[in-house]
């Protein structure tokens, strides 16, 4: 352990427990892991030591350049390191008879801020993971290198608390379901993928309670998180609300895992600023996700930097057969007049300047369609549903009572008949087809059409504003943001104003 002034403040646990320290004033989380090679380089076992391990192999030679290559290629990238890790350098891989140091790296070492130097050969006897021990809330990139095989690797990811991890409970944010089910003996098969490319899961992220609409006046057992956009008491909207809030609080995040129904996934990303992607429905596999609406059900990933995202696309999607790849496609954007502009002159601006900028990057021009107008010309469904909003309003419900956004739905379904159910499932089904075949050319091998679409009204909405006097409320088949999940399309959700970083 370093013995200079600005040791780090190790407390006074041991090496016999998990211990947290504070080093540069970064709290950093130490896991036990007894078979390490510390004790070898002669540090002292039975304290903590910072040290940095530079990897070597036998024969090699260490000069200033090499050191440089290290720190810039390595620990520069990484936002764990800091300087004071390098208290301790143990050059691992080959005894010191086999590795030359050449003199002048004495100097490149100082500013390193390395007090002591340790060569130490290679232990067959201990794992790869020994030179890395353990998990900790926040691993370090440098022990992670992304390759053909797990390209991932390193990849910091949150997981919505509706999605099962092997060792833990998957509780909705909701105790009575917390209690009723025990811990999961594996992953879901989507986070699996996802492990298996190298992905790191860092922990598990808040919902609205039992994936229902929950504003943050009606959290009673979990507080809802908070969205960091603005002065900082925005609703995150839900019900993948801490999916959206952690990738945009925290920059240290990858990736987040969230779900999507009709909007869970989007809403969140639009509130709080950040990218996602809801698949197309079926193209992943959901055993593990507790859903709401099978048909309708998929899990969406968020992130803040959208150049990232077809890598990751690559993995998550794998050789599902659903994938299919056009061949140099003619592009068409779509500018439905049923949903723009919007009455909220700001959110038209933006959305006017991205689909402009499709334009001009594309070289094409939009062509402005209604989809009533559309219908009412085909009636797929025969003359006397001509009217497309009124063939998708739901005309079932009543007002309920008890928390009562989910025992209100509970009650809407009672009052629902078998009948009823199957003839709005067809009416979906058709307004499905029409749509893939009239409107999105899905069948076309050469041509891939664009729509923009808004997400609600596109305006502040505060933490504790009063709840509306009618407080729930079914959401039209109609609305923009029902489209994807009723086609099983693909949908990308932007954030209203780009942060400079994106470009």
């Amino acid at each position: 352990m370093s013995g200079d002034d600005r040791s780090p403040n190790f407390g006074s646990v041991t090496v016999h427990q998990d211990a947290e320290i504070t080093v540069g004033h970064i709290n950093y989380l130490l896991i036990l892991n007894p078979d390490n090679f510390l004790e070898k380089a002669g540090l002292d076992a039975t304290s903590h030591a910072l040290a940095l391990v530079y990897p070597t192999t036998p024969g090699e030679s260490v000069s200033v350049s090499s050191l440089r290559e290290f720190r810039t290629k390595t620990l520069e990238p990484d936002d764990v390191f800091q300087s004071d890790f390098a208290t301790n350098l143990i050059f691992y891989g080959s005894d010191e008879k086999n590795l030359h140091i050449e003199p002048d790296t004495a100097a490149e070492l100082k500013l390193w801020n390395v007090k002591r130097q340790y060569t130490l050969a290679r232990d067959e006897s201990l794992s790869a993971h020994s030179v890395a021990p353990g998990p900790v809330v926040v691993p370090s990139r440098c022990y992670y290198k992304p390759t053909e095989d797990r390209p991932l690797a390193g990849a910091r990811i949150g997981v919505k608390d509706n999605i099962d991890i092997a060792g833990h409970k998957t509780t909705l944010c909701n105790r009575s379901w917390m209690d009723l089910y025990p811990s999961k003996t594996q992953n879901a098969a989507c986070i699996q993928t996802l492990i298996d490319a190298g992905a790191i899961i860092v922990g598990k992220l808040k919902l609205q309670a039992m994936i229902m609409r929950e504003e943050p006046l009606e959290c009673v057992e979990f507080t809802a998180p908070f969205n960091p956009r603005a002065d900082g008491y925005q609703v995150p909207s839900g019900s993948s609300n801490g999916s959206g809030a952690s990738i945009a609080s925290y920059d240290w995040l990858d990736f987040s895992i969230g779900s999507d129904t009709n909007g869970s996934g989007r809403k969140p990303a639009s509130y709080n600023g950040c990218f996602s992607i809801r698949p197309s429905t079926g193209i992943i596999n959901t055993d593990g996700v507790v859903g709401y609406f099978p048909q309708f059900d998929m899990p969406v990933f968020f992130g803040r930097d959208i150049s990232k995202f077809p890598d990751f696309i690559s993995t998550w999607y794998g050789d599902s057969p659903m994938l299919r790849s056009p061949d140099a496609p003619t592009v068409e954007i779509l500018y439905p007049t049923d949903y723009l502009p919007t009455l909220n002159p700001e959110q038209t601006q933006r959305i006017e300047r991205f689909v402009s900028g499709l334009e001009s990057t594309l070289q094409i021009s939009r062509r402005n369609i209604s989809l009533a107008d559309m219908w009412k010309q085909d009636c797929p469904d025969g003359n006397k549903h001509d009217d497309i909003a009124k063939y998708l309003e739901t005309k079932y419900g009543r007002p309920a009572f008890v928390h009562r956004a989910l025992h209100w739905q509970w009650e809407v379904g009672k009052a629902v008949s078998k009948e009823e159910r199957d003839e709005g499932w067809r009416r979906s089904e058709v307004y499905r087809h029409w749509m893939l075949s009239k409107v999105f050319k899905a069948d076309s091998q050469d041509t891939v059409v664009v729509m923009p679409l808004p997400i609600e009204a596109g305006q502040p909405n505060y933490r504790d504003a009063p709840l509306p006097p009618r407080e729930y409320s079914l959401l039209s088949g109609y609305a923009a943001l029902n489209m994807s999940n009723l086609l099983r399309a693909p949908e990308v959700t932007a954030p209203g104003q780009f942060p400079e970083s994106y470009g």
